[in-house]
C-alpha cells in the first residue's frame, strides 16, 4: 500500500525539480538579457551624426546650431564647441552666416569635401575648410575668398563624389579638395569590407528588414530576434548569413558581416590592391567631374594617427575593445593597406601630372602631438595642415586671382 504514495512523492520531487530548473533558467535568461542590456549600453554604437537624405544616403542637418557648455580635447581641452551649418548642411562661422549659392563676382570660392575631419572643428575657423581659408585671407589681402566646409560625419569618399553633384556644385566652386582616405581604408577591418559602401549601409538594411518583420513573422519569431541572449548565442554559432551588425559590432562580438579579418588584408593582396583602386576611383570622378563643372580639382590623402603603433595600438584597443593582440594584427593590416594607397597613388601622379594628388598619410609626426583619436587632429594642427595644402595649390589659386576682378 506504499508504493502509490512513494511514486507520488518521486513524482512531486521530479515535478518541483523540473519547475526549479525552469525557473532557474528563466532567471538566467533574465540576467543574461539585463546583463547585456548594460553592455549595449556602454559598448561602441553605430550612431547617425547626420540626416538621411537622397543618393548622398546621408548629409549633415541643415540650420543646425550646437554648442557645448564646457571645453573639449580637440582643442586640448581649451575650447568650446560653437557648430552652426547652412540650409545645406555646409559648417558656416554663425547660425546667420550669409552663403549665398551664387558666388558673388570677383570671389574665389573653394570647396572642401570629406569626412569628419573636414567637419569637425571647435569652430568653423579652426576646422580645416576655415583654417584654409584665415591662411588664403591673409596671404591675399582684400581679396574675397570664401571656403566651403561640405564635410559629412562618417562618410566615403563615394558620398562625397554624390554630395557634389547633387549640392556643392551649386555654389559654383572655383577648386574642390576632396579631403579622404582614413573611412575608405579603414573600414573593411572594423565595419564595411564592400568597397564604396557607406558604413551605416548594412544598419540601414537591417533597420528596414526589422521593420517589415513585425508585420510578417510571428510573434515567437518576433520576440527571439529582440533577444540579446539569441543574437549571442547566433553571433558565437550561426552561419555568416545569420550574423548582423546589431549583434556583432553593439555587443562586441567577432567582426561585423561584412568587415574582414586582418588576416585576409595580410595574406589577399588582391583584395588590397582591387580595394584601394575602388577607392581612387573617387578620385579619378572628381578629375572628370571637373570637365563638366568647370573646377580646379585637387585630392588629398588625408594623414591618420593609426601607423603609429605606440600610438594606436592603446587607442584601438579602447575605442574598439580588443585585446592587446588583436589591435596590433589590426593596425599591421591598417598599414598595409595604407602602402597600397601609397603605391596607387604614385602611379596616378605619374600618369596624370597634370592635376593634383597630394599623399600626407605619413605627414603629422608624432602622432600624440597632432591627434586626439586615430582620425581627427587638434584645431591647431588642421592649419599647419591648411599650410601643406597651399604649397600645391598655390600655382592654381593665384592663377585663378590673377583673371578675376581684384579691390
Amino acid at each position: 500500500m506504499t508504493r502509490p504514495a512513494t511514486h507520488h512523492a518521486r513524482g512531486s520531487s521530479a515535478l518541483q525539480y523540473l519547475l526549479i530548473l525552469l525557473f532557474s533558467v528563466i532567471a538566467a535568461v533574465l540576467l543574461a538579457e539585463t546583463y547585456l542590456a548594460y553592455q549595449v549600453s556602454s559598448r561602441l554604437t553605430l550612431p547617425f551624426y547626420n540626416e538621411l537624405y537622397p543618393y548622398v544616403m546621408f548629409r549633415p542637418h541643415a540650420s543646425y546650431p550646437y554648442e557645448t557648455p564646457d571645453t573639449h580635447v580637440m582643442s586640448h581641452d581649451t575650447s568650446r564647441i560653437f557648430h552652426y551649418t547652412n540650409a545645406d548642411g555646409f559648417r558656416v562661422e554663425a547660425a546667420d552666416y550669409e552663403l549665398p549659392k551664387e558666388k558673388p563676382p570677383g570671389q574665389l570660392r573653394i570647396a572642401v569635401l570629406g569626412s569628419s575631419a573636414v567637419q569637425l572643428g571647435s569652430t568653423y575657423e579652426t576646422t580645416l575648410p576655415g583654417s584654409l581659408r584665415t591662411l588664403l585671407r591673409e596671404r591675399y589681402p582684400g581679396r574675397d575668398i570664401e571656403v566651403i566646409n561640405a564635410g559629412i560625419q562618417s562618410c566615403v569618399s563615394r558620398q562625397s563624389i554624390a554630395h557634389l553633384v547633387f549640392t556643392v556644385v551649386d555654389y559654383d566652386p572655383d577648386i574642390v579638395i576632396l579631403y579622404d582616405g582614413v573611412n575608405d581604408i579603414g573600414l573593411p577591418l572594423t565595419y564595411e569590407a564592400r568597397a564604396n559602401y557607406p558604413y551605416n549601409f548594412q544598419t540601414m538594411v537591417e533597420a528596414w528588414d526589422s521593420y517589415r518583420a513585425e508585420y510578417q513573422e510571428p510573434v515567437w519569431q518576433l520576440v527571439l530576434n529582440r533577444s540579446r541572449v539569441y543574437a549571442v548565442l547566433r553571433a558565437r554559432w550561426g552561419s555568416e548569413e545569420e550574423t548582423t551588425t546589431a549583434n556583432t559590432v553593439v555587443l562586441g562580438l567577432n567582426r561585423p558581416p561584412h568587415a574582414v579579418a586582418p588576416e585576409k588584408v595580410m595574406q589577399d593582396r588582391e583584395f588590397v590592391a582591387n580595394h584601394i583602386a575602388a577607392y581612387l576611383s573617387n578620385w579619378r570622378q572628381l578629375v572628370e567631374l571637373a570637365k563638366a563643372y568647370d573646377y580646379v580639382p585637387f585630392c588629398v590623402l588625408q594623414p591618420t594617427g593609426g601607423l603609429e603603433k605606440e600610438y594606436s595600438v592603446p587607442l584601438t584597443m579602447r575605442d574598439f575593445g580588443l585585446e592587446e593582440e588583436m589591435a596590433v594584427e589590426w593596425i599591421d593590416a591598417f598599414v598595409v593597406m595604407y602602402e597600397e594607397a601609397d603605391r596607387q597613388i604614385a602611379a596616378l601622379q605619374q600618369e596624370d601630372p597634370e592635376h593634383g594628388y597630394l599623399n600626407l598619410r605619413a605627414y603629422l609626426s608624432p602622432s600624440a602631438d597632432h591627434f586626439w583619436d586615430l582620425v581627427h587632429v587638434y584645431d591647431e594642427t588642421n592649419r599647419k595642415l591648411a599650410e601643406r595644402i597651399y604649397e600645391d595649390l598655390q600655382p592654381a589659386i593665384e592663377a585663378w586671382l590673377a583673371t578675376a576682378p581684384g579691390p
